[in-house]
């Protein structure tokens, strides 16, 4: 609670009892207080919004360089000052018509620190200790439960666009990544085709002519380089395919035949398992 030092007599007084202090010891004298954390001074009706002031480790920090105050982690404090932000939202807002009498009870509970955030401790507290009729209490709180939800809708709202943008951010930066690795895959043009187009030879006279190619196929060598260019490893159907597509490049063939993709699966393992530089982690291949 905020502590206050009359600046006429030298009295100190509770924030909710300046009002008082004014009305019966210095009776007739402008209202001049200072705060006794922060030592600003307050002239009028100034103290009212002065509603948190700097504590004493913090007071103390200032004055020595070497001491560094914990921040405080009043949770209950932090929901009273968002207590006392729709309070003055209301009276700011030209929304809710206040009549003189419900701005009257909305200025005096600014200057409350300890306002129940509950319906019933509500009504109990502004009728006991701040004589408020129940019927005014009951207008107060519908009033502070409508900007309460008000706020909580807004909240959400934004906190739903904040993840709306999030997912997009990533989804685009997702994209991005496989174009470059789909570019990163062109490592050459594609050889010319002769324009004389020679006649297609039957299948089964091709196979040995791309078996003989096959041994020539640098399999640790083209392994390697394509898990090189994965920091955090690839993974083994991934690396397949691209190795696949290599491999059918090597052999001049658009499509490997059924006997041709057999043997290129049993070679892909083989070779996998020899390669040294390599690492199968479950279902990713890693560099060592």
């Amino acid at each position: 609670m905020v502590f206050f030092t009359c600046n006429i007599c030298g009295e100190s007084v509770k924030k909710p009892s300046v009002e008082k202090h004014y009305q019966t010891r210095c009776r007739g004298n402008e209202k001049n207080v200072s705060c006794m954390d922060c030592l600003k001074d307050f002239y009028g009706e100034e103290y009212v919004a002065h509603t948190k002031c700097i504590s004493e480790a913090q007071k103390y920090a200032n004055q020595n360089q070497s001491f560094v105050a914990k921040e405080s982690r009043n949770k209950n404090a932090q929901k009273q000052e968002s207590w006392m932000d729709i309070i003055r939202a209301i009276l700011d807002s030209s929304e809710y018509n206040l009549t003189p009498a419900l701005r009257t009870a909305f200025q005096r509970l600014q200057s409350v620190d300890n306002v129940p955030r509950k319906r019933a401790k509500f009504e109990n507290f502004v009728g006991n200790c701040m004589r408020m009729p129940r019927q005014q209490a009951t207008q107060v709180w519908d009033i502070l439960e409508k900007e309460l939800n008000k706020m909580k809708e807004a909240k959400q709202e934004e906190l739903a666009r904040a993840k709306a943008a999030k997912e997009k951010a990533l989804n685009g930066k997702t994209e991005k990544k496989d174009d470059t690795e789909v570019d990163a895959e062109e490592e050459a043009p594609p050889k010319k085709k002769s324009k004389v187009a020679a006649e297609p030879e039957p299948e089964s006279e091709a196979a040995p002519e791309a078996s003989e190619s096959s041994n020539d196929f640098d399999w640790p060598t083209q392994l390697a380089k394509i898990v090189a260019k994965q920091a955090d490893g690839i993974f083994l159907e991934k690396l397949k395919k691209k190795l696949l597509k290599k491999y059918s490049k090597h052999v001049s063939v658009d499509e490997l035949s059924e006997k041709q993709a057999k043997k290129f699966h049993k070679r892909f393992e083989k070779q996998l398992k020899l390669c040294a530089t390599l690492r199968l982690d479950g279902d990713l291949v890693k560099s060592c």
